[in-house]
């Protein structure tokens, strides 16, 4: 049997300011929630990817340099979903005044029914337990000072939204 196709992904991760709940986002193609992202076209840098999709999905433009930690999700025979390469990048973290006024914008995709910021604590009551392990990782990645450059061709990505 040939081996299924693997595909690239980034998700974003956006603390709020006191850095105790993180961005979600409840897409309407699934039951849970998770964070803002999706794929990384062929070619396209994992920085621009993560720019491009966030602010597709919930129209925010965030400066991302870095990367927080790469998970891989095997190939799914039961869906036939291929193998999966997320990576989660830092979004940084967001003021009271412009968390407050998120909002998941009329113009923009259509897949996503909600934002909503969680506490770290509450995580099991909104993802699948290997989202809110990815989470949890991602924020101690955070807390330990543990980033990643996210180059591409051995270079710095510069982005031009």
């Amino acid at each position: 049997m040939e081996d299924p196709r693997r595909r690239i992904g980034t998700q974003v991760l956006i603390l709020n300011q006191a850095g105790n709940s993180v961005l979600l986002v409840h897409p309407t193609y699934r039951a849970d929630w998770t964070l803002p992202g999706g794929d990384v076209a062929p070619g396209e840098p994992i920085i621009t990817a993560a720019r491009r999709v966030l602010f597709d999905r919930i129209g925010l433009d965030r400066e991302i340099s870095h990367g927080l930690l790469g998970d891989q999700v095997p190939y799914n025979s039961n869906t036939g979903t291929p193998e999966r390469i997320s990576i989660v990048c830092d979004g940084g973290r967001m003021s009271v005044t412009d968390a407050a006024a998120l909002s998941v914008p009329i113009n923009h995709a259509p897949e996503t029914r909600a934002l909503e910021w969680v506490p770290i604590d509450l995580l099991p009551r909104y993802t699948e337990p290997y989202i809110e392990r990815r989470i949890r990782a991602a924020v101690a990645s955070i807390a330990l000072g543990h980033r990643f450059p996210l180059l591409y061709l051995g270079e710095p990505v510069t982005v031009v939204v």
